[in-house]
């Protein structure tokens, strides 16, 4: 194990994590299974909360998207809460006919670790598989979400309110030109080629974090997908945990050594 794999971060500014596997299940196929998937995991997920999900139609001509069809459909994604005894939703398992996802939401200052989010993926991915007749998978993502605000990060805010994001963030250290502070709105995206073969993507987006709490929001990402991939369910337990890998390594890239000191 690298020192960057063996690093541990006591309180680092990780809000979610999320790992998921993808497949294709037919629309039919799923809508028939979802009800008996929901009492196979009712002991462990009981809380079900369907999410309503906007799509409209949009299709690329010469670079440029184009909207084919203005009017909304809603698709009800399938999401599923472990019990707690402040009811709060902090281990959750959605499905989709083409993903099975699991989530690990903060509590105050427990960020939880990658360990237990795989544990889930362990006990369920080859339940799910055998249930909805999945032969394959084609990937796996692995996202954290990490806030940088008063609450989670206050040793990055003035008194003013005003976070300084340069000191934490490594993109934002070196501006340059003469004028070096930074103020919202915050939004810029960058992906990085990871393993082309595979192929594995890493992606850093960072944007505004929403009202009430004033801050940056910063979403790490890794994904392994491809439309024509087949792999087993052994193999994407591995590629999640390679992804948790280039995960760590990018934490330590992305943020300074002065953040990192005060997530230690």
């Amino acid at each position: 194990m690298t020192e960057i794999e063996n690093r541990i971060y006591s309180t680092p500014p990780i809000q979610e994590r999320i790992a998921g596997v993808y497949t294709d299940i037919t629309q039919e196929t799923f809508e028939s299974l979802l009800p008996s998937w929901a009492d196979k995991i009712a002991s462990k997920y009981p809380r079900s909360e369907p999410v309503p999900n906007w799509e409209i139609d949009v299709e690329t001509v010469d670079g440029v998207s184009i909207i084919k069809d203005a009017q909304p459909r809603a698709k009800i994604i399938h999401l599923f809460w472990q019990k707690h005894p402040k009811r709060q939703n902090v281990k959750g398992m959605r499905v989709r006919p083409d993903r099975l996802v699991f989530h690990l939401v903060r509590e105050e200052d427990n960020s939880h670790k990658f360990s237990e989010l795989i544990s889930e993926l362990e006990e369920w991915l080859g339940l799910w598989m055998e249930h909805f007749g999945v032969v394959s998978l084609k990937g796996v993502t692995l996202e954290y979400v990490n806030l940088l605000n008063e609450q989670i990060t206050p040793q990055f805010v003035s008194p003013d309110g005003s976070l300084r994001i340069g000191e934490a963030f490594s993109l934002f250290t070196n501006i340059p030109g003469q004028r070096h502070t930074i103020i919202p709105p915050y939004d810029c995206i960058l992906r990085l080629l990871v393993d082309s073969k595979m192929p594995c993507y890493f992606t850093v987006r960072l944007m505004n974090q929403p009202i009430p709490q004033i801050g940056v929001r910063i979403d790490f990402s890794v994904a392994s997908l491809a439309q024509n991939k087949t792999i087993s369910p052994q193999e994407a337990l591995e590629e999640l945990r390679f992804a948790h890998k280039v995960m760590l390594e990018q934490f330590d890239c992305f943020f300074t050594e002065k953040a990192k000191e005060s997530f230690a």
